[in-house]
């Protein structure tokens, strides 16, 4: 083999390795890119979640006669309205399908032009209908975003994050919803204070199950979590203490719906601060 035949097979070598070179760093990028992405996305998800679950606790109250709630529900519409607006801008449809987002939002139009001739009931029903698909669309962002993976980010962080967060703050949220309706009515019947133990029961469960992966989680990357975490779950037992108190155990609950509602939210409120000081770890590593 000749000189030049040797300086071309090594001219060759290397070209290739600065290709791999190139085309890894192209795949690095983008794939930093994405996930970035998922977190900007799933902050705006947890939004709407978050306003979705009162409009149905306000909605509750106000069929359920707490006329009070009638300028609230209307504020929290126009809230909603704007969540929508920043999640279509930003929309990546690779990590929303056309599919589930038009499902949230045909589900959305309904509820907001039918609600007031609606039941207490057929409102629930909705408003549960709905807010499953956004927080399947919570999970669904994380998974297409590879928020685990090359960063070492903790799995059973991000599994606590994106799955078992929204559960317990769902169960917390419909429990607010049935509470308020019982309260603006008055009336804690049979069927709505066995809906609700079943609500604490859940709730409970999966208030342990948070604490179970927080046990399994490199002690490093769950600190800034457990700290959190430990207080949230403080205001978490305090509510149910509340809702087993002044709902459940009285056919005719003496605390009214607003004072009720403020406390929901509340407690619900602090397990999004558990999710906002993860996602927030989150996104420093992906640098």
């Amino acid at each position: 083999m000749g000189n030049l035949e040797w300086v071309f097979l090594i001219v060759l070598a290397v070209a290739a390795v600065g290709c791999a070179f190139v085309i890894n760093s192209k795949s690095k990028r983008d794939s930093l890119s994405l996930q970035q992405n998922g977190i900007k996305i799933s902050r705006l998800v947890k939004q709407l979640l978050l306003d979705v679950q009162q409009h149905r606790a306000m909605a509750s109250a106000l069929l359920n006669g707490d006329k009070s709630f009638a300028m609230k529900l209307e504020k929290k519409k126009s809230d909603i309205e704007r969540d929508i607006a920043a999640l279509e801008a930003c929309r990546n449809p690779e990590l929303m399908t056309d599919k589930c987002w038009g499902d949230i939002l045909t589900g959305w139009q309904s509820l907001r032009k039918e609600l007031l001739t609606l039941t207490p009931e057929a409102s629930f029903r909705q408003h549960v209908a709905l807010i499953r698909i956004i927080v399947y669309l919570m999970g669904d962002v994380a998974e297409r975003s590879q928020i685990v993976g090359q960063y070492s980010i903790d799995a059973a962080l991000v599994n606590t994050l994106w799955s078992k967060l929204p559960i317990a703050a769902e169960g917390l949220g419909q429990a607010r919803a049935l509470g308020a309706g019982a309260a603006a009515k008055g009336l804690c019947n049979g069927v709505t204070r066995t809906r609700l133990r079943f609500l604490l029961g859940r709730v409970g469960e999966t208030v342990k199950a948070v604490s179970d992966d927080l046990a399994r989680a490199d002690a490093t990357q769950a600190a800034n979590m457990l700290h959190a975490w430990q207080s949230a779950a403080q205001s978490v037992n305090n509510f149910l203490t509340l809702l087993e108190e002044e709902i459940i155990d009285t056919e005719k609950p003496s605390i009214n719906a607003a004072q009720y509602f403020s406390a929901a939210t509340q407690t619900i409120d602090s397990l999004f601060a558990v999710f906002d000081q993860v996602t927030s770890d989150i996104e420093k590593k992906l640098v």
